[in-house]
C-alpha cells in the first residue's frame, strides 16, 4: 500500500508538469492549426534562463521564475515572428519542418551557453530535499511545491480564458478563424499571443521540474514525447483532455516503472500513443472533425 501511494504521488507530480506542457501544445494547435515541435526547446531554454537568474546571478527563486516566464513568452513571440508568420500560408508539412529546424537551432544555443551534450546542470530545490513522512509514506516537499505550482498555473489559465478579453479572443479564434476575422478580431495578434503564452507555460514547467530532474540541453525531447502522448490520450485540441491526459500519463508512467521495470517508464509514453491511435484515435475528450480554418 505504501508503494502504491508513493508511486501515485510521484505520478501526480510528473503528470502536473506534463499537463502544463500539453496545454501549451494544445493552445497553439487549437488557435493556429499547427503543432509547435520547438516547444521542447522553449521548455529547455526557460529552465536554463531561470538557472542563470537564480544560481549564477543569485536572484531569489520566485523572481527568477517570473523572469524566466517573461523570457519564455518573448521566445514564443520570436517563434511566431521568425517561423510561423513567414510561413502562415505554407503547407502543413512545411510548418512541421520549420518548427523542427527551429528546435535544433534553440538546442544549439542551449549547448553553446550552458553545456554540451550529456552535461547536466544542477538546479537547487525550492524546498528541503529531505522527505517528509505523512503517516508512513515519504513525500518530498519539492513534489508538493511542484504540484501546487502547476495546479495554480492551470487555475490562473482558466481564469484568463474565462474573464479576460485576450483569453476570449483566443478562444474565438480557435473555434473559427474566418468568423473571428470578420467580427474584427486581430487574428495575427492572437497568433502571437498564443505562441507566447504556450512558451510561457513551458518555462513555468521547466522551472518547476528542474530541481527534480536537473537540466541538460536535451531535457526537452523526452518531455515533448510525454506531453504529446498526453494530448493524444486526452484528445488533440481539447484543453481538459490535455490536463487529464497529462495526469494519466504521469500516473501510468510511475506505475509502469514501479511495478514492471524502470526501463518501461519512458517506453510507456510510446505505448500510450500507439494504443490510443489504434482503439480511440480522437482521444478521451476529442471529437471527430477538425479545426475550422
Amino acid at each position: 500500500m505504501t508503494l502504491f501511494v508513493y508511486l501515485l504521488s510521484s505520478g501526480l507530480t510528473s503528470g502536473a508538469l506534463y499537463a502544463l506542457v500539453a496545454v501549451g501544445l494544445v493552445l497553439c494547435y487549437r488557435t493556429t492549426g499547427h503543432i509547435n515541435f520547438a516547444h521542447s526547446e522553449l521548455f529547455m531554454l526557460g529552465g536554463f534562463i531561470a538557472f542563470t537568474f537564480h544560481v549564477l546571478w543569485g536572484l531569489p527563486y520566485i523572481p527568477s521564475l517570473l523572469l524566466a516566464v517573461i523570457a519564455g513568452f518573448l521566445l514564443g513571440v520570436l517563434t511566431d515572428r521568425a517561423v510561423y508568420r513567414p510561413l502562415i500560408k505554407a503547407p502543413p508539412l512545411t510548418m512541421v519542418l520549420a518548427t523542427v529546424g527551429f528546435s535544433f537551432l534553440l538546442k544549439g544555443i542551449g549547448r553553446y551557453f550552458w553545456g554540451g551534450q550529456g552535461e547536466v546542470v544542477p538546479f537547487p530545490p525550492l524546498a528541503s530535499p529531505a522527505p517528509v513522512l505523512i503517516g508512513t509514506i515519504p513525500v518530498f516537499p519539492q513534489q508538493i511545491a511542484v504540484l501546487s505550482g502547476a495546479l495554480f498555473c492551470m487555475a490562473l489559465l482558466t481564469l484568463f480564458f474565462r474573464y479576460t478579453r485576450a483569453g476570449k479572443t483566443m478562444q474565438a479564434t480557435a473555434e473559427d478563424v474566418r468568423a473571428s476575422f470578420l467580427v474584427g478580431i486581430r487574428v495575427e495578434r492572437v497568433y502571437t499571443l498564443t505562441w507566447g503564452t504556450g512558451a510561457a507555460l513551458a518555462a513555468v514547467a521547466a522551472v518547476l521540474m528542474a530541481p527534480l530532474t536537473l537540466l541538460t540541453p536535451d531535457v526537452g525531447f523526452i518531455l515533448l514525447l510525454k506531453a504529446f502522448a498526453a494530448t493524444i490520450l486526452g484528445g488533440l485540441g481539447s484543453m481538459p483532455g490535455a490536463v487529464v491526459g497529462g495526469f494519466l500519463v504521469g500516473i501510468m508512467e510511475a506505475f509502469a516503472g514501479g511495478y514492471i521495470a524502470s526501463s518501461f517508464q519512458d517506453v510507456s509514453a510510446f505505448a500510450i500513443i500507439m494504443l490510443v491511435l489504434v482503439f480511440r484515435p480522437t482521444g478521451l475528450f476529442g471529437v471527430k472533425g477538425g479545426r475550422e480554418a
